[in-house]
């Protein structure tokens, strides 16, 4: 008997950190105004804190309509849309917990710059997205589907490209792994990881020094349980073997969150089709604001290929 509730102590605690591990990764929470560049959320951005907001102001300044799709799964999802009377449309789509002013901050002048019409979308369960999960871009990708498909019909662009950043660069990658239309020319991925157990894996490692191994089937249990969607059965190299896609890969050499590893491993799975662009002394997510002219230069090469 004594045994009995031993077992059954251990099985509820053990439960309870499944549980509890589950919500601080895939539960939306509150994060304050992640577009303040003041806030101490954005502390590990302070060094460029006058870039960020000088881009933001321009965001800000520029005309945009706001605009909405469903996904493919009922959620309302929103997006500002930049009309720059283009045939070209990048669509851009942040990282995990962030926004798509603050991560594509400096970004939107650029493409702007390059003669794109913009759709900076809110990630499902960021913004004015809804969604109470976030799914490290198993969904996500299959939202971008749906942006495609909105943009086609709504304003009839000649050419497409993808952009993300982090958990957006995921995003767009696993979204190569699905049928897209002739009109999508390229990708761009700053700074993706390879896959959902590969950065849960790297962050319990590095943040609560626990190999996650063990937790990842229960993990992928409430999943599926809560979410109905699996964490162990997509990658990005799997995806992009598939795609026939020009994929641009950027990565920070100094990158302390998402290995730049995972960026290469994503490359050498594209064939003649990828290109690996790595930034020293950027950390995560600081490519563009380390080294502009590099970034900017490698991105038109790019486009001079596939738009």
């Amino acid at each position: 008997m004594i045994f009995l509730i031993i077992l059954l102590v251990a099985l509820v605690l053990f439960t309870a950190v499944v549980l509890y591990f589950f919500s601080i990764a895939f539960v939306k929470h509150n994060m304050g105004n992640v577009d303040d560049v003041e806030a101490e959320i954005n502390k590990p951005l302070w060094k460029y804190k006058d870039e960020i907001k000088a881009g933001l102001d321009y965001i800000n300044s520029r005309p945009f309509e706001w605009v909405e799709t469903v996904s493919f799964d009922g959620l309302k999802l929103a997006a500002r849309y930049f009309d720059n009377k283009s045939e070209k449309t990048v669509i851009l789509f942040h990282g995990y917990r962030s926004s798509a002013a603050r991560d594509f901050s400096c970004a939107v002048e650029m493409y702007t710059k390059f003669g794109f019409n913009i759709l900076l979308c809110d990630q499902r369960s960021h913004g004015r997205s809804e969604g109470r999960l976030i799914t490290f871009g198993v969904k996500e990708s299959r939202d971008v589907l749906s942006w495609i498909e909105f943009a086609e019909n709504k304003y009839e662009p000649e050419k497409i490209i993808l952009g993300g950043m982090s958990m957006g660069a995921t995003t767009v990658l696993l979204a190569c792994g699905y049928p897209l239309p002739d009109t999508v020319r390229g990708v761009v991925a700053d700074c993706g990881f390879t896959s959902p157990v590969d950065i849960i894996k790297k962050v319990a490692k590095q943040s609560f020094k626990i190999n996650a191994s063990f937790f990842i089937p229960f993990l992928n249990l409430c999943c599926k349980l809560f979410g109905k969607f699996s964490i162990t059965e997509t990658n990005t190299v799997d995806s992009l073997k598939k795609s026939k896609i020009p994929v641009l890969l950027i990565h920070g050499a100094n990158d302390g969150f998402v290995p730049c590893e995972m960026s290469q491993k994503a490359y050498e799975s594209t064939g003649e089709n990828g290109h690996l662009v790595l930034i020293d002394g950027a950390n995560h997510g600081m490519s563009y604001l380390t080294d502009k002219t590099k970034v900017e230069t490698e991105i038109k090469i790019f486009f001079k290929k596939c738009v």
